[in-house]
């Protein structure tokens, strides 16, 4: 039986009744990317879709979410990861931001600078993702929309490392998972949520 809580209106439910693992949520939350990137679908679609494949059991609640987009889900190859080259501050402030695809893993660094990584429009197309923040003599900012759940796996020599209230609750229960690595020597690995900025306009600077 297709779960209630996941199923969108006018799309049908028709598919192979077969568990659904990682893989096939994956390729999923792929096509559903790049029926964003090319106007297919709107953020409002995308988000509700998106939530709907990283909460589904069963290939029967896959199947639906990308009937009516150019490439199904049955048609799909397997996911080729976006490039997760390092972004570096190096004395002088670095912000990255926008609907772009979050790589499965990538490294973030803070040398004698800032580094503000702006995942509030991001597009994750795995349900968790790792980010290696490494700030040495500098920051790493992460700002997350309300629905990721983060976890600071991190460490701190002489540092600071600040996580939001609530950090791994969120707003969706299945939603994505940010894990956060690297360490912070002489710095800070700061993670905020949108909104929680201390003063309104920093979340423009």
């Amino acid at each position: 039986m297709v779960n209630e809580s996941v199923r969108l209106p006018g799309l049908p439910v028709d598919g192979p009744v077969l568990r659904a693992g990682d893989v096939d949520r994956d390729r999923v939350a792929a096509v559903l990317a790049d029926a964003l990137a090319t106007g297919h679908l709107d953020p409002d679609e995308h988000a509700q879709r998106l939530e709907a494949a990283y909460s589904a059991r069963t290939l029967a609640e896959l199947h639906p979410l990308t009937l009516d987009l150019p490439v199904s889900a049955t048609e799909l190859q397997p996911v080729v990861p976006p490039s997760a080259r390092p972004v570096t501050a190096l004395f002088s402030k670095v912000r990255r931001g926008g609907q772009l695809p979050v790589p499965p893993s990538s490294v973030a660094r803070a040398r004698w600078g800032k580094l503000v990584i702006d995942l509030r429009h991001a597009v994750f197309t795995r349900r968790e993702v790792v980010i290696e923040a490494e700030a040495l003599f500098g920051l790493v900012e992460i700002i997350l929309p309300p629905e990721v759940r983060v976890y600071d796996e991190g460490s701190a020599l002489f540092a600071k490392r600040v996580l939001p209230l609530g950090a791994v609750d969120g707003t969706a229960p299945d939603g994505p998972i940010l894990r956060i690595t690297g360490r912070a020597v002489l710095g800070q690995v700061r993670v905020r949520r949108a909104g929680d900025a201390k003063y309104p306009w920093r979340e423009w600077r």
